[in-house]
């Protein structure tokens, strides 16, 4: 399948991500480069027994049949949110990224749940899928894989020297350079660790507007010693995370209270985004999404620095993510890259994602 290079297309995108809690659907028109106009955002929230059957896999191992029903299951909550974003009609493709269950990027592993052509079946449109195993293949971690969609928004607003952030389950950075030269990384975790946090303690879901974190004492020797001694830290840029490589922190937070641990946590995420961005060289202006933004102490420990809405570069903060995945669809019908060396570490930039018939 090949499209026009010349003429915008709607796709539609459908993402879910490590904090579990469902799928985001966005339409955009687009041409795989700059044209991106959004046309629509729809939220299916994962059933709980799903959200729970999710949490067991990433935690550890399962027979192989409990697998196969889940990934099933997955991939008819994508069918059913992508059927009830009423998004559909008119679209040329759809890209799916799939729920991750296991990242190993040392080892060139990675793997989202989800049958691309179970999808295909049921929405009744192409779709496009396993966009990260490409890049793998090449040498790259797998991720982050938003670097160039961020870019993108960055350039259409006329940004020279800036930043794209998503504080997500995972925290990532993009920086464009004012040579033009992309750079990206996650840097560590972003509201994941702290939501964990809370719903062992507390039963909640997430620390809401940061109500504990803000109640609660850093221990800041704490995030100095995770900096340190946590491996992901230890890494060369750019450098991606699993949602697992900092369950040693939650073990050293034992003899924390709830509030002093979620602040703490807040603590960290901030510390692995201030780290993460000075290594980079730094950016004259970042501008954030993701379920972290709505955490105040989060926000405090990135006094320093520029923080905006990503909305001020034109797109809404629910649309970022599956808007991603729709413009990466069509970028991989059109052959153009997806990721690039200094991205994700590959050996040459890739084109990802499967496409179904």
């Amino acid at each position: 399948m090949s499209l026009d290079m010349g003429k915008p297309v709607v796709a539609v995108g459908a993402m879910s991500g490590t904090s579990l809690d469902g799928i985001d659907v966005v339409r955009i028109a687009t041409d795989g480069a700059d044209a991106c106009e959004v046309q629509g955002h729809f939220y299916a929230e994962y059933a709980p027994a799903l959200r729970a059957r999710i949490v067991e896999v990433t935690a550890g191992d399962v027979g192989l049949s409990d697998l196969l029903r889940l990934e099933r299951d997955i991939s008819r909550a994508y069918a059913d949110a992508l059927k009830a974003s009423g998004l559909l009609d008119g679209a040329a493709v759809v890209g799916v990224h799939g729920q991750t269950i296991r990242h190993i990027p040392l080892e060139g592993l990675t793997w989202q749940l989800l049958d691309v052509n179970f999808v295909a079946e049921q929405v009744g449109v192409p779709v496009v899928g396993d966009f990260r195993r490409r890049d793998m293949a090449a040498g790259g971690e797998g991720a982050p894989l938003a670097p160039l969609f961020h870019a993108m928004l960055l350039r259409k607003a006329g940004v020279k020297w800036g930043a794209v952030l998503n504080i997500g389950g995972i925290a990532n950075v993009t920086v464009v350079n004012p040579d033009g030269r992309i750079v990206a990384s996650d840097c560590g975790p972003g509201a994941g660790l702290l939501n964990r946090w809370v719903k062992a303690k507390t039963g909640e879901e997430f620390d809401r507007d940061g109500a504990l974190s803000l109640k609660g004492q850093a221990d800041m020797p704490m995030v100095k010693l995770a900096l340190e001694e946590v491996a992901f830290w230890q890494r060369p840029l750019p450098r991606s995370a699993d949602r697992h490589d900092f369950d040693e922190v939650l073990d050293w937070m034992k003899p924390h209270n709830v509030a002093d641990g979620a602040a703490t946590l807040a603590a960290l995420t901030a510390a692995g985004i201030v780290e993460t961005l000075n290594a980079m060289g730094g950016a004259e202006v970042i501008y954030a999404s993701g379920g972290g933004m709505r955490n105040p102490a989060i926000l405090a420990g990135l006094k320093g620095l520029d923080v905006r809405p990503v909305k001020e570069l034109g797109i809404d903060e629910q649309a970022v993510e599956a808007g991603c995945w729709a413009w990466l669809a069509v970028r991989r019908l059109r052959g153009l890259p997806t990721t690039l060396p200094g991205t994700t570490h590959c050996d040459h930039p890739t084109v990802g994602g499967v496409l179904t018939a």
